[in-house]
């Protein structure tokens, strides 16, 4: 997906405003190692590669690109949604979708709702920390 393609064509849980007004913190081409962490509500795009801690700590979304390669010791938000590679600890308070081209490895928790479209590729474990209905 390029930036000028409407995201809405692609999400199918997470609703597209969420990353209206996203910001690229690692764009394609470019490399961050580190942690980043906000109290606040943040929505924030990785095109490129990283590698550290993401944490948002108050609801927030984090979308990783389709050409991102992403490996996280955690990534904490309200809504996540995957296009591209992560391998790590995913943790989506509210919702996590996984696109077609998403591939991801390993620790995927979920405490709201999971889409995952056809053609994703999980490896590793998946928990819902939501109570059986």
């Amino acid at each position: 997906m390029n930036m000028n393609e409407p995201m809405n064509q692609t999400l199918r849980m997470i609703a597209p405003d969420t990353f209206r007004a996203a910001t690229t913190v690692v764009p394609n081409g470019a490399k961050l190692n580190g942690t980043m962490s906000a109290q606040d509500d943040l929505a924030l795009r990785i095109d490129g590669e990283f590698k550290g801690k993401l944490d948002i700590h108050k609801a927030g979304a984090i979308h990783i690109g389709p050409n991102a390669h992403v490996e996280c010791e955690t990534m904490v938000a309200d809504h996540i949604y995957v296009q591209g590679r992560v391998r790590g600890n995913i943790h989506a308070r509210k919702g996590l979708e996984l696109s077609a081209e998403a591939r991801v490895s390993g620790e995927v928790r979920y405490d709201g709702e999971l889409d995952v479209h056809p053609g994703a590729r999980i490896s590793g474990s998946v928990t819902c920390s939501r109570a059986e209905d």
